[in-house]
């Protein structure tokens, strides 16, 4: 008899467990993405079948370097983010749109941008820039994201900062900047768009 009840009371514990496993439609997922603003991890939770939280964090520098009249223009950037946001995929507008989705959250980033301008001859620098950007942005963005059978996930994004601000510190020690290399500098060190690519596996 303690034996038949003992059987009952988990037949009756386990099945309000399996009757919301079987409707609980969350699913989490992890890898790694290329991005304009660097190399990093990403994670999520799917909360339903529209909604998803993620975050993610990466970090990467890229450089150029540009020839003038007797000097060379060099210019860096370095970037350490941390992308907190939420998506809404647009599922029951039909299959054509289906892993389309929309996304909102804030970016708490480190970036640094620097710029010189070098004297060929000498190699001196005639004349330099620093930008620092705001540490808290807002990033919204759209893209497509898929999930097969066995777990890979595949997702191909295009984001933008919101707000933010910038300064900026110029150094002319042997150059006075024309408006015009101020801008181009000033281009060189700021990437206000993200593209980001990233593979990983759904569990």
């Amino acid at each position: 008899m303690i034996r038949i009840k003992f059987i009952l009371v988990i037949i009756l514990f386990l099945s309000p467990m399996s009757l919301l496993a079987e409707s609980d439609n969350s699913s989490s997922e992890a890898g790694l993405f290329y991005s304009t603003w660097g190399s990093g991890v990403m994670g999520g939770y799917n909360y339903s079948n529209e909604i998803h939280f993620g975050a993610s964090f990466s970090s990467g520098d890229t450089s150029t370097e540009s020839e003038g009249l007797g000097a060379s223009i060099k210019s860096q950037s370095t970037f350490m983010t941390v992308n907190a946001f939420s998506r809404y995929y647009l599922r029951d507008l039909g299959i054509t749109t289906d892993g389309l989705f929309g996304q909102a959250g804030l970016a708490f980033r480190n970036w640094t941008g620097k710029g010189s301008i070098i004297d060929d001859r000498t190699q001196a620098k005639i004349a330099s820039i620093k930008i620092d950007l705001s540490p808290v942005v807002i990033v919204t963005g759209v893209g497509w994201h898929k999930v097969w059978g066995f777990g890979l996930s595949f997702s191909v994004a295009m984001n933008a900062s919101i707000g933010g601000s910038k300064t900026i510190e110029y150094t002319e020690n042997m150059h006075r900047f024309s408006d015009s290399m101020k801008k181009d500098l000033e281009k060189k060190t700021d990437y206000p768009t993200n593209l980001v690519i990233y593979i990983g596996y759904s569990f």
